[in-house]
């Protein structure tokens, strides 16, 4: 698609008894047109190329009283010669399901990758003009158009003039509220930062208006936390989803006079996301005071994306979950390999192969006899043993022997998240800080 793509414009036109009354429109910059059919207007308020009008037969052939002739005639006589205008004809006059599809088709049909395109909505009918709006939304993203506008001349009964409004904001709404429910949904906050970043100011806009100097600045750290909580969820990093997701809501909220400028409808979601997104924050995840928490937050996270279908990062991020809180119990360093994360593992592989009908040998280690003191060491092995096969057949990507389908890993891991609350429940310790939502972590 590029800036010269030509214009292309779909337009209705519908049936009166009494014919259209001449109007006088009033474009978006002040221009003024006298007509009886906006789409005389139209042409003069944009640079169309290609006007398609999409008719009923009533619209095409019935005859509006003391006219002499139709809806359809008199405008294609207005137009002649001023306008490449093409009618999409036999518009059914029902709406019932099959027809709004065919309706559906005859718009789309006309539509190619990369047109630029502007919706008139002024003499649409019945459900037409709501089926403009689903037509723009689907052509934004199968066909790669650009939308021009959704224009509607806006007659008012004893009004001496009928304002023209865009209502190309309507599907900005429509955009914002599906790249919100695509990262709540799924973690995924690219689009949503994307159609922040649009609306970010430009480097001329800057130049000719430094006082919008402040909107960048809170847009793109409201555009970089969304990205940061998406990116980290996404390649399982828990302590950088934790500090994300406190980033979040600060940034949103230092955003928000800006936001209600320049995207509207995002601050009607801001809640959602926070709400949604927000759940893991934790300030200075690493803390040793926090831990337990923090291993709590892994928890409920790995839940998340069990819920969402994302068993390859709940997996891994059980796997190593099991161990941290091991490491916890120990009095080990969390985030050392050496001497910590390490001999814990070590430990507990050899508790569990010791458990096996035919045990390999061992490689001892030092915490070999505390373990054997745990709670629950028969269930506890009995489950590093099952996510281990299952963190491994994942990892083979289905190109081992014998490999589970999809759909048995997603059982296998939904039913060891069961025994993963087992095990906080007997070696995490009581939640004491207040910076964790306990009733929420409670039902983890």
């Amino acid at each position: 698609m590029t800036s010269q793509s030509k214009l292309k414009a779909i337009s209705f036109l519908g049936f009166n008894p009494r014919g259209y009354s001449k109007t006088n429109y009033r474009s978006l910059a002040g221009e003024l047109k006298t007509t009886r059919f906006f789409q005389e207007a139209l042409i003069e308020f944009y640079p169309i190329d290609t006007l398609y009008v999409l008719l009923t037969p009533t619209a095409e052939f019935k005859i509006p009283e003391e006219l002499s002739q139709s809806n359809w005639k008199m405008l294609e006589d207005s137009l002649a010669g001023r306008v490449d205008l093409q009618a999409i004809r036999e518009i059914p006059e029902n709406h019932n399901e099959n027809d709004i599809w065919v309706i559906f088709d005859k718009i789309t049909e006309h539509i190619e990758e990369g047109d630029r395109i502007l919706f008139d909505i002024t003499h649409g009918f019945r459900s037409l003009p709501v089926l403009a709006l689903i037509a723009v939304s689907y052509l934004r993203v199968v066909r790669n158009v650009e939308i021009e506008g959704i224009v509607y001349g806006a007659f008012q009964p004893g009004k001496n003039e009928a304002p023209v409004v865009d209502l190309l904001p309507i599907v900005g709404l429509l955009e914002w509220t599906a790249a919100t429910d695509q990262f709540i949904k799924t973690g995924n906050g690219k689009d949503l930062a994307s159609l922040l970043r649009k609306v970010i100011p430009s480097n001329q806009e800057l130049r000719d208006q430094p006082e919008t100097r402040p909107i960048r600045i809170h847009l793109t750290k409201a555009a970089e936390a969304i990205e940061s909580v998406s990116l980290a969820l996404g390649i399982t990093r828990p302590i950088e989803t934790m500090e994300a997701s406190c980033d979040l809501e600060s940034r949103l909220r230092d955003a928000m006079p800006t936001l209600e400028k320049r995207a509207k409808p995002f601050t009607l979601l801001v809640d959602r996301i926070i709400e949604e997104q927000g759940q893991f924050a934790l300030n200075d995840p690493k803390s040793r005071d926090v831990l337990a928490t923090n291993l709590l937050l892994q928890l409920k996270m790995i839940d998340w994306y069990l819920a969402h279908d994302q068993i390859v990062q709940a997996v891994t991020l059980a796997r190593e979950w099991i161990i941290s809180v091991l490491v916890l119990r120990f009095d080990k360093p969390m985030f050392q390999l050496h001497g910590g994360r390490n001999d814990v593992e070590l430990a507990l592989n050899n508790a569990t192969e010791i458990r096996k009908k035919e045990p390999r040998p061992v490689k001892n280690c030092s915490l070999d006899e505390d373990f054997e003191k745990l709670p629950g060491i028969d269930e506890l092995t009995k489950t590093w043993s099952k996510m281990t096969e299952l963190r491994n057949d994942i990892a083979h990507v289905g190109m081992n022997p014998g490999p589970s389908p999809a759909t048995k890993l997603r059982e296998r891991a939904q039913k060891l998240y069961l025994e993963l609350k087992a095990i906080a429940n007997n070696f995490l310790p009581p939640i004491t800080s207040p910076e964790a939502n306990d009733s929420e972590l409670e039902d983890s």
